[in-house]
């Protein structure tokens, strides 16, 4: 799942992963979460969107492969103009390594794919419980940049 390419699951994991394979030691007590400010879960939220617009165009590029380069392009331009927000996000998600900031990633990354469901449904006309058809995949590359945008808190 998307969820797993973010830094703090990783972290997470591995400081569980360590904790397993060495039980002769004593778990360090875990710092707590320091809280997530209005504009980390923006850039939180932004990054969820990455990624699962990344998952939507890699499964249609090799249900479409013919489709995959022009699904590209509009989605690479799409990624570029958030680049600043991503680069931002990346650092968040580095400095917050709780099991909480976990927790509150994940839920932020269900709220995140439930939105793009419904604005690929609503404004798109997608079927949820349909397998997209190659010109929905080229549909939503397309209007990537129609996507309502997360504005500064």
């Amino acid at each position: 799942m998307t969820a797993f390419k973010y830094g703090f699951f990783l972290a997470a994991s591995l400081s569980c992963h360590a904790v397993q394979a060495a039980p002769m030691q004593e778990a360090a007590p875990q710092a707590p979460a320091a809280q997530l400010s209005a504009q980390d879960e923006r850039l939180i939220r932004i990054q969820a969107r990455k990624d699962i617009v990344d998952e939507f165009i890699s499964v249609c590029g090799k249900m479409y492969p013919a489709t995959r380069d022009e699904m590209q392009k509009p989605h690479d331009a799409w990624v570029q103009a958030q680049k600043q927000d991503l680069d931002k996000a990346a650092i968040v998600m580095l400095t917050h390594t709780s099991r909480e900031d976990a927790k509150l990633a994940t839920r932020l990354l269900g709220e995140e794919h439930q939105k793009l469901q419904g604005w690929a449904r609503n404004d798109l006309g997608m079927l949820r419980d349909a397998p997209p058809k190659a010109s929905d995949c080229l549909n939503l590359a397309n209007k990537l940049d129609m996507l309502p945008s997360y504005p500064q808190p």
